[in-house]
């Protein structure tokens, strides 16, 4: 597999590491993602309901890429017996996580990894019920990476686990490559669910 993206200015953002940890940067960029949140918000939604846990029971899941905890919440919200493990590269959003997260003190844990470093699902423990994630994996614009990301994830899964991936799969490989990718990676059950033109749900089942 080779690189064959053309990354937008939004990705090329996504390789400046060091923004991600300039709470300024961060701050801005959180204010003007919350302003989508009517659109992004029925997307997430389906995304979590995908996975068809009933909301009763007892789950770990793994919020791949968190960001400022949006998916995060709505799982806590609706999932009242969940416990959340919040992934990301950015203490900046870490702070805002937390913050819309306080609520569920005791529920969450975050951890500081980079998922385009071969060793970033090493500290995150598991195995999880339900691994989610959330216009985040696109940003890699790298087909090795993207489809070693998907192995790891499904390493990361309890036998008879499901992930969830909202993405725009579209413009980074295409929505069938994505789909191939995790059947590679030994996911079982595996399908695309458009949710616009551009964005879809990947989901999968270990």
């Amino acid at each position: 597999m080779t690189n064959r993206h053309q990354p937008s200015q939004h990705a090329v953002n996504h390789e400046i590491p060091e923004q991600w940890e300039e709470q300024q940067f961060v701050d801005h960029w959180v204010n003007r993602d919350d302003g989508r949140q009517d659109q992004r918000g029925p997307m997430i939604e389906a995304t979590v309901r995908s996975c068809g846990f009933p909301e009763t029971q007892s789950i770990n899941v793994l919020d791949v890429g968190s960001g400022y905890g949006l998916l995060a919440k709505y799982v806590l919200d609706n999932f009242p017996n969940a416990n959340v493990t919040l992934q990301d590269v950015s203490e900046p959003m870490f702070v805002h996580a937390k913050e819309r997260l306080k609520e569920y003190e005791g529920k969450t844990t975050f951890i500081k990894s980079d998922f385009s470093k071969r060793d970033w699902s090493n500290a995150l423990g598991g195995p999880f019920d339900m691994v989610v994630s959330a216009i985040a994996i696109h940003n890699m614009y790298d087909d090795n990476l993207i489809a070693s990301i998907y192995k790891d994830i499904h390493d990361l899964i309890s036998d008879g686990g499901v992930f969830a991936n909202l993405d725009y799969a579209a413009q980074a490989g295409g929505v069938d490559t994505h789909v191939q990718w995790l059947k590679d990676a030994g996911f079982k059950n595996v399908e695309a669910i458009p949710q616009n033109e551009r964005i879809v749900i990947l989901r999968a089942s270990r």
